[in-house]
């Protein structure tokens, strides 16, 4: 039997599920697939992610995944693969050829997957407010201008990250833009929702949406996926808004990472019945 060894960089990964997904993945294609959580938070001093991706190429690793808070920098320690977005700056798979390190950002294509599985042609993201501009919201928009959006408006805590996420996608035929003031009339000019910060995490729960101004919009997502069902998209579901979860992206951009890794195509349906099936979520709001 074939065997990848594969592992994930990043900081207080100790409860991440890649592993869980890639070895089942493994199991269900005749792969003998080991997946190492490296947490770099335990290195004593500073970390060079070059010299940790250096290592994992030495040691035969196939490829890892990169995590926060790594994946720019490693963005700038490898060549990025042919069809890689020219609007990102951030990698979270790198796959070893030979001496090569080639990276791709699967939070891009697998939002972008994960979106037409779920919604279908039938639904087009229009109008869209997206909330955070950090590096699942960079990969997010990204995927958004790809599918079509007209206008991607920006709201984040921090007013120089969402300039600074205004000025990089300004390029896109997509309009980009920063939210006003009035978040609650910026949701009721929105076709699609996107929450793409931390709130609503098990250590950060809430709803960074204003309840009284879902209702109008057409879809919502949530790149959260601990728990599934959060506060933000148990709302949207109760007002009738078709909703797309954080799981969903996770198991696009693991499906991607996996078919890299290894160059066999899962089949979505069947890895995610299985992977379900053993790890079943948990649907608390």
């Amino acid at each position: 039997m074939r065997h990848v060894k594969l592992g994930l960089l990043g900081n207080g990964i100790g409860r991440s599920s890649a592993g869980r997904l890639h070895e089942m993945l493994g199991r269900l294609y005749g792969v003998d697939v080991s997946y190492r959580l490296i947490d770099l938070a335990d290195r004593e001093g500073p970390v060079a992610i070059g010299d940790e991706l250096t290592r994992c190429r030495d040691e035969g690793y196939s490829g890892v995944n990169v995590t926060h808070p790594y994946k720019q920098e490693a963005f700038a320690r490898v060549r990025t693969m042919a069809d890689f977005p020219g609007e990102l700056s951030a990698v979270n798979t790198v796959v070893f050829e030979g001496d090569r390190m080639l990276g791709h950002n699967t939070d891009f294509s697998g939002f972008l997957r994960a979106f037409r599985h779920g919604f279908g042609s039938r639904l087009s993201p229009g109008r869209v407010l997206m909330l955070g501009a950090g590096g699942v919201g960079v990969a997010i928009a990204v995927a958004l201008s790809r599918l079509g959006a007209l206008e991607l408006v920006i709201h984040d805590t921090v007013p120089s990250a969402g300039l600074a996420l205004e000025e990089r996608l300004s390029g896109l035929e997509m309009r980009v833009r920063r939210a006003g003031s009035d978040l609650a009339a910026e949701m009721r000019g929105a076709d699609g929702l996107v929450n793409a910060t931390p709130v609503g995490m098990y250590q950060y729960p809430g709803n960074p949406f204003p309840k009284a101004a879902l209702g109008s919009q057409c879809w919502a997502f949530d790149a959260v996926y601990t728990p599934e069902n959060t506060e933000f998209l148990h709302a949207c579901r109760v007002r009738g808004i078709d909703t797309l979860s954080g799981f969903e992206l996770f198991l696009f951009q693991g499906l991607d990472a996996f078919r890299l890794f290894t160059g066999i195509e899962p089949d979505a349906d069947r890895a995610r019945s299985s992977f379900l099936r053993r790890y079943p979520l948990d649907q608390r709001p």
